[in-house]
């Protein structure tokens, strides 16, 4: 009987796992000419989460992560915003949930909940970082797109090779956004789309730890 309840749980442990690996999807992009690769990965379960890892090139080794973060709304507010700042020392990931920063020189990736950490606004960043109303906020920046939305298929690519300043942030320029690509099913790719096949996601690292 023991036997038989270990045999058990042996087999729904596997089924389990197996399960999450075909509800789980990943995409990396190399952040050239740091030597690491960038990867985000979504995972369906009972529940959803998105998570990024940093790894060197052509490593099978995992480096720093943030670690599973958990979706709220499933599956609409999910999605990461990446910067750099202009000298390429740092990287900044906006996923709406924290702010996190990379620097590639020593492999440090540092998470934060604190407003203090982001980065100065520009003087349009400045205005619709305050509470002045979706009017307001619409009349300033028109058609602008929010971090937590789809990409579609068409707009998947690698880091632009001339990436524009950052409309909402000083001296970092927008790389691109990670994201789920819009689709009719449950499971879908995730993919990157870069900052010259998409627009830059209206104030892409402010952030609400709850």
């Amino acid at each position: 009987m023991r036997l038989l309840l270990v045999i058990g749980l042996s087999l729904a442990s596997a089924g389990y796992s197996f399960w999450t690996l075909e509800m789980t999807r990943s995409t990396t992009i190399g952040l050239e000419p740091t030597g690491y690769d960038l990867t985000y990965t979504m995972t369906w379960g009972f529940g959803m989460d998105q998570e990024f890892s940093f790894a060197r090139t052509g490593s099978s080794v995992s480096g720093p992560s943030s670690g599973s973060i958990d979706i709220w709304k499933k599956p609409y507010n999910s999605g990461l915003a990446l910067y750099r700042s202009v000298d390429g020392a740092t990287y900044y990931l906006g996923l709406g949930y924290k702010l996190f920063t990379f620097r590639p020189s020593s492999g440090y990736l540092k998470s934060s909940c604190n407003p203090d950490d982001i980065p100065t606004h520009t003087e349009l960043g400045m205005q619709l970082s305050k509470r002045i109303g979706h009017e307001r906020i619409e009349a300033l920046d028109p058609g602008a797109q929010h971090l937590f939305n789809y990409i579609e298929a068409d707009q998947q690519g690698t880091l632009p090779s001339l990436p524009l300043s950052s409309r909402y942030y000083e001296n970092l320029v927008y790389l691109g956004k990670f994201g789920l690509i819009r689709s009719e099913e449950r499971g879908s790719d995730v993919g990157f789309t870069p900052a010259d096949k998409s627009s830059e996601p209206r104030l892409g690292l402010e952030f609400s730890c709850g």
